[in-house]
């Protein structure tokens, strides 16, 4: 008998809190978009429950915060449906990764691959790409760049569902998840 179960999982979520978040539907489409190899499981819950980042609570969190914590350390890939607020990420998203990347020398976000797809404005949310991106990177983590997904104007193609009314955008995020997998095979193989 064969083993069909993926050979890596990655958490996925959106940093947006929005109802119709375009950003929540790439989360949801990547989920369902998934190649064999790779589970993608979605934790909305588990991010948008956090409260707000506090150093004092490094040592002994909240109970939200390490099931956050548990969620990513037990994953090889983590994917970001990253929005635009004022050029930057949102407070949602950088609160997720401010409580994964703490306390420092012992943090989870550390070694995994990371991907960001953004849903934003004319420019598709590329300015927050660029700047929560570099940062990710530093934490020893592998950054899948290629191929971009910058979806302009996506809250009207993207449904909330992970559905979309445009094929190429299904194209992109597909190409963007074998992406992360070949960057997790690279990781085991010889």
């Amino acid at each position: 008998m064969t083993d069909t179960s993926p050979q890596f999982t990655a958490v996925a979520f959106s940093g947006s809190l929005r109802a119709k978040s375009s950003n929540t539907g790439l989360v949801r489409m990547s989920a369902r978009l998934a190649p064999a190899g790779l589970r993608v499981d979605v934790v909305d819950e588990l991010v948008h429950a956090l409260p707000f980042y506090n150093a004092d609570f490094e040592e002994d969190p909240p109970i939200e915060v390490v099931r956050w914590r548990d969620a990513l350390a037990a994953a090889d890939a983590l994917i970001i449906g990253l929005p635009e607020y004022n050029f930057l990420p949102s407070p949602t998203a950088k609160n997720a990764v401010d409580w994964v990347s703490r306390p420092y020398g012992r943090h989870v976000l550390c070694g995994k691959v990371v991907a960001l797809l953004t849903s934003g404005g004319k420019g598709g949310g590329s300015k927050t790409q660029a700047a929560l991106g570099p940062v990710i990177g530093l934490l020893r983590n592998t950054v899948v760049d290629e191929p971009v997904v910058q979806i302009a104007l996506g809250e009207t193609t993207i449904d909330v569902d992970g559905t979309t009314t445009d094929p190429t955008i299904e194209e992109r995020v597909a190409a963007k998840l074998a992406a992360i997998l070949v960057a997790l095979q690279a990781r085991v193989e010889p």
